[in-house]
């Protein structure tokens, strides 16, 4: 009986000691079991993230838009090569002196500087008919293959001419679609530009049938 009492306390100082090692197993310094300190406040970022990238200026926004041709023609603007563009002339058609012959007509295609500087001309004007609504009616003038190129400089307010032979239409008669014309529409010599010349005639609209023929610009 005696050595069953003695035992005990024995048994229990051991029991306590084992589990104040596994305690002190789970701790390795001052702090043990706490979270680290933070470099900073919680839930921020590291400096390399937190600053924001510098923005840049898209293309878009730096370069500049390229000029249209149309914007680079006004009435008073010049061109690159100065050439005269539509903007800078007004048209018009003349009837030369004595300028009728068998079944067509010899007039001039005149063309007048109207802005405030000079520009240059240098060979064949586009040419033809359109009718009341700006639409083109047949076929645009042929060429005059004997017509000599030179370069005319227009002085503002000077001229360049180009003779133009229109035949009639009713030499065709009703085949070819006789159509009224309100005007002839002028493209400068190298240009894509155009404008009126106001003539009320008779065209057809078979485009098969060349009733202009025009030559060069040439000085007055």
């Amino acid at each position: 009986m005696m050595n069953r009492f003695r035992l005990r306390p024995a048994a229990a100082a051991l029991f306590v000691g084992s589990t104040m090692l596994l305690a002190g197993c789970g701790q390795t310094g001052p702090g043990a079991g706490t979270a680290p300190a933070s470099a900073g406040p919680a839930g921020s970022a590291s400096p390399s993230s937190s600053a924001p990238a510098p923005e840049t200026e898209s293309a878009t926004e730096t370069e500049s838009p390229a000029a249209s041709p149309e914007a680079s023609s006004g009435a008073d603007a010049g061109t690159d090569d100065g050439s005269c563009s539509a903007g800078q002339l007004a048209a018009a058609i003349e009837t030369e002196p004595g300028g009728g012959a068998a079944g067509s007509v010899y007039r001039t295609l005149v063309l007048t500087n109207t802005g405030d500087k000079s520009c240059t001309l240098a060979g064949y004007p586009g040419v033809s008919y359109i009718d009341a609504k700006g639409k083109q009616v047949g076929a645009p003038a042929d060429r005059d293959p004997d017509a000599k190129k030179v370069t005319v400089t227009l002085t503002p307010g000077g001229t360049a001419a180009a003779q133009l032979r229109q035949t009639n239409a009713q030499n065709y008669g009703e085949e070819c679609g006789l159509t009224d014309v309100a005007g002839v529409k002028v493209y400068p010599p190298n240009r894509k530009d155009s404008l009126i010349a106001e003539q009320e005639t008779v065209g057809c609209s078979d485009d098969s049938v060349v009733l202009m023929t025009v030559g060069t610009v040439q000085a007055p």
